[in-house]
């Protein structure tokens, strides 16, 4: 008999009663789609931030000037605001009855002081660079599984998995310290170095999720060689009033349950314009199936909470943001082998000794994370042509991990005491001034400053480092409404100073000092509103991390033994990437065309060793951090088309060749050329509802990885795949009360496969048939 965790079980007994009471809310299911231009009439303007006065909903329009609103309700009054700097703040008054689409048109003038109000336009900074984004339901269907696997559905973004519960991403062959995550404006500093250490972020934090591809270094900072990844939380209120959101989410494979909550306020007071939102996610889950078979320890449990707070007055504003991640992931059991015959033979076999059965317990070998971050930020607007913003942060990562054997006797079944815990605590500083030198010309001038000490309480894999970093950019944007060009240009110079030890082969401290430039120059061209070229070269660095200069021993998580080599040099690239983009005269039609050509001298890679390694923990497979010249060159695609007001077809294609130009072969771990199809059919649901329930079939179409160095792996790429996929949305109303339900099936037809880019993979298959279910609950809250 299947059990589901108490507290989600609780949960829904809270929804039942929530229902009952009638919380004041209304069915608010319309979307608002719009499109800005200048007064001219022949240009879009870009990034322009628009939200509803009434309810704080907003967003930024894209570099084609379209913005996509949602959740408005029929009948209901709205003001409408738009701003953007160098251009007048733009007010529109409307009331809506269905779905409806309008144009704004801007006129060019100074920086108007609405501007210090936005947070989110530093997105734009990287506009001469491909990006794509999550949000709405895209972004709520894939919540449930993990911030990593919910970047699956963007083109060329991939992810580098350990077992079926961590997962990273991977943005055109790069993951780990060369992407570069934003948690709300703060630069994600965990032990992100690790293959099976996934970002510590709840999805459910996020309104949208921005990928920026290509080196995002010199807005960012120096290691953002593969792109960068912005985590964005909802604006918070900026009318009095409170309102809420209730998640549910549940998965047959593991029998996993998800609550999540938030509610938001802002006081009515107009001398304390004071506004806040407090959010908090659980998360638990049991043992992963295979089509044939259970996957031993394989369960997860997360705990995550998160409280923000904003004062803001006409030429300032401050905020302070505070959130926690745990979570308790359990590792294949049956990637632990203990001896090289065992080891040899599970690789062989291709599936576990033991098929396991469905449980909650979390054993060994397993992970338990702690990530907090308190944030710290205010914005000061000085005339009409300026803005400074100051940022503080802190963060703390404390990784435990627990092995399944021990030195002598046998481990306890507890997990009292881990045999690797890692403590990083960081200090971050930054400072920038946005400004406007002449009537077309604006930019950013920053400063930043960080230090960082990493404690190694036990183990040895990693050494103790302190790490510091300083660094100093400029970046200049030139644009004319008359002109369809646009460009930029950006220089970033960093420090990085190392001190590491005493390191367990030597017992000697070593201190090491890197320090280079990054640059970019990139250009938009947009003949039309339809069509827009966009061109960027640029290039940056990366110093070693401390894991592949010194790591030495078995790093439980990946159930592999992995070696540093001290004499590893800074990596340098060189990346190059030209991007077309068409939309129809509907947004939904449209295309868009990437192609890059990176160069990385002295490339950092984990090779695997000649043989597996025996030590006193068992038997793993054996890596050793190495060095070569790489080129990276490949292709994204995207194509959508609405052939009727019912169906959207849309076909993606990501195809990249990694090659170790110094060996001529090619580079190992590299993503195989995938592709995904899919249909959707959008169900006539009532006046002003059609475009927001819909039924969606999708083909996953993973081709085998063929370009592989020969003999350099321990088990050849497994075969490529068709996974098939289906999810709907819906919604529907319990008298006044909106309620969102939406469904997926993951690998419908059972599927068994490998993903070559799983580290488990040599053990066992990938999840079957997964259900999920979803319900999103609004409501508004009369506390004024």
């Amino acid at each position: 008999m299947r059990t589901f965790p108490p507290f989600f079980l609780g949960a829904c007994i809270g929804v039942l009663v929530l229902v009952s009471q009638s919380l004041s809310s209304q069915e608010c299911h319309l979307h608002l789609y719009g499109y800005v231009r200048d007064s001219s009439g022949t240009h879009p303007i870009s990034y322009v931030t628009v939200f509803i006065e009434e309810t704080g909903i907003g967003t930024l329009a894209d570099e084609k000037g379209y913005f996509h609103l949602e959740g408005l309700c029929p009948g209901a009054s709205y003001t409408l605001q738009c701003t953007r700097l160098g251009y007048q703040g733009k007010g529109l008054s409307l009331s809506i009855q269905s779905d409806t689409g309008v144009v704004l048109v801007m006129q060019e003038i100074g920086l108007q002081l609405e501007r210090v109000e936005v947070n989110a336009l530093k997105a734009g900074s990287a506009h001469t660079q491909a990006a794509q984004s999550l949000q709405g339901t895209d972004l709520e269907a894939g919540k449930a599984l993990g911030f990593g696997e919910s970047l699956r559905r963007l083109v060329g973004v991939t992810t580098l998995n350990t077992g079926a519960t961590i997962a990273k991403p991977v943005i055109q062959g790069l993951h780990s310290n060369r992407i570069l995550i934003l948690n709300n404006g703060v630069r994600q500093e965990s032990q992100q170095w690790g293959s099976e250490h996934a970002p510590e972020i709840d999805p459910f934090l996020a309104q949208e999720i921005t990928v920026i591809k290509g080196a995002g270094s010199v807005r960012y900072g120096s290691d953002a060689l593969g792109g960068v990844i912005l985590v964005q939380p909802a604006p918070l209120p900026k009318t009095p009033g409170a309102w809420g959101e209730i998640n549910l989410q549940g998965m047959t494979n593991g029998r996993t349950g998800i609550a999540s909550g938030k509610i938001e306020a802002r006081l009515k007071n107009p001398k304390f314009p004071l506004s806040g939102r407090v959010q908090g996610t659980l998360k638990r889950g049991g043992n992963i199936r295979t089509p044939d078979y259970f996957l031993r320890n394989t369960g997860i449990s997360e705990a995550n909470f998160s409280w923000t707070a904003r004062l803001e007055k006409e030429r300032w504003n401050t905020d302070v943001f505070y959130s926690r991640f745990y979570t308790q992931l359990g590792i294949l059991r049956d990637a632990h082998i203990g001896n090289l015959t065992d080891l040899e033979n599970a690789i062989v076999r291709a599936r576990p000794l033991e098929d396991g059965t469905f449980s909650y317990t979390l054993g060994r070998p397993q992970q338990q994370v702690v990530h907090e971050l308190v944030k710290w930020k205010t914005q000061w607007a000085s005339g009409e042509s300026s803005l400074f913003q100051l940022q503080f942060s802190r963060q703390f990562n404390r990784r435990q991990e627990y092995d399944a054997h021990k030195r002598y006797n046998a481990l306890p079944e507890n997990v009292d005491e881990a045999q690797i815990q890692l403590e990083i605590t960081t200090y971050r500083v930054e400072a920038d001034w946005e400004h406007q030198w002449a009537a077309h010309v604006e930019g950013n001038v920053g400063l930043n400053y960080m230090a960082q000490t990493n404690t190694t309480d036990r183990g040895g894999l990693l050494p103790r480092y302190e790490n510091s970093v300083s660094g100093a950019y400029w970046i200049e944007r030139w644009k004319r409404p008359d002109t369809p060009l646009e460009l930029e240009l950006g220089m970033r110079y960093d420090i990085q100073r190392l001190t590491a030890g005493p390191l367990e082969r030597s017992a000697t401290v070593e201190r090491k000092s890197f320090k280079s430039w990054s640059g970019t120059l990139g250009a938009v061209y947009s003949p039309n509103h339809h069509l827009t070229f966009r061109a960027n070269t640029g290039s940056a660095w990366r110093a070693p991390h401390v894991s592949e200069l010194y790591s030495e021993g078995v790093h439980h998580g990946s159930a592999s033994y992995e070696q540093g080599t001290a004499s590893l040099q800074s990596e340098r690239a060189w990346n190059n990437n030209l991007t077309l983009e068409w939309t129809g005269d509907s947004r939904e039609t449209a295309l868009t065309v990437m192609g890059y050509y990176n160069l990385i001298r002295d490339y950092i890679f984990l090779e695997p060793m000649d043989e597996p390694v025996l030590t006193i923990r068992g038997a793993f497979p054996a890596f050793r951090y190495s060095q070569t010249n790489a080129r990276l060159t490949g292709i994204d695609a995207r194509f959508s088309v609405l052939a009727s007001p019912r169906w959207l077809a849309e076909f993606q294609a990501s195809v990249i060749n990694g090659w170790n130009t110094a060996e001529k072969d090619y580079l190992v771990f590299m993503p195989p050329s995938q592709f995904r199809y899919s249909l959707r059919y959008k169900i006539p649901a009532g006046r002003g509802t059609e475009k927001r329930h819909f039924i969606q079939v999708s083909a996953q179409h993973v081709l085998k990885q063929r370009w592989v160095p020969a003999g350099a792996d321990y088990a050849p790429p497994p075969d490529g795949y068709l996974r098939l996929d289906v999810e709907g949305s819906f919604f529907v109303s319990l008298g006044r009360q909106p309620v969102e339900l939406g469904f997926s099936i993951l690998n419908a037809l059972n599927t068994e496969y490998r993903d070559y880019l799983n580290r488990l993979r040599y053990f066992a298959a990938e999840p079957g048939r997964n259900l999920l279910l979803r319900v999103r609950i609004p409501f508004q809250v009369a506390l004024f």
